[in-house]
């Protein structure tokens, strides 16, 4: 298993939008056999989450930082057999599809709730696949 992308790669490719500054990498381990992987299988996940403070938040918990908003991105591992062909398809498709879609929720910080962008690799079809989720709250 072998990640289909970089934290350099990234960052050129969503410099330009308004949560660049606020965006954190993180490059999920799987320990997951390659020949059990689901298909489509997530190589990717883009979005943001918050929690307001409420009379039940602990101060450990809010001094940590649990309830601060965040931009996040996790990269996970393919098949090594699969990586340039997703790396293609991330040059082609991918990094595109994430900065336009950065660009839709350019105004949901400090906004409660959470919204997703997952990019899916197709074993079989050799193709992208895209899901949003949007549970953000006003």
């Amino acid at each position: 298993m072998s990640y289909p992308t970089s934290a350099g790669k990234l960052s050129e490719a969503l410099k330009d939008t308004p949560q660049f500054e606020e965006l954190s990498v993180a490059f999920f381990d799987s320990c997951q056999h390659p020949n059990k992987l689901e298909n489509p299988c997530c190589i990717l996940r883009i979005g943001y989450s918050y929690r307001r403070v409420n009379l039940s938040s602990d101060n450990k918990s809010i001094e940590q930082g649990w309830y601060d908003p965040k931009w996040k991105i996790i990269v996970y591992p393919v098949p090594r057999t699969s990586v340039s062909a997703v790396k293609k398809l991330l040059d082609e498709h991918g990094f595109e599809q994430m900065r336009q879609w950065l660009l839709s929720y350019k105004s949901a910080t400090g906004k409660d709730g959470n919204c997703w962008l997952h990019l899916l690799y197709d074993l079989d079809e050799n193709n992208l696949k895209f899901e949003v989720k949007d549970e953000l709250i006003g």
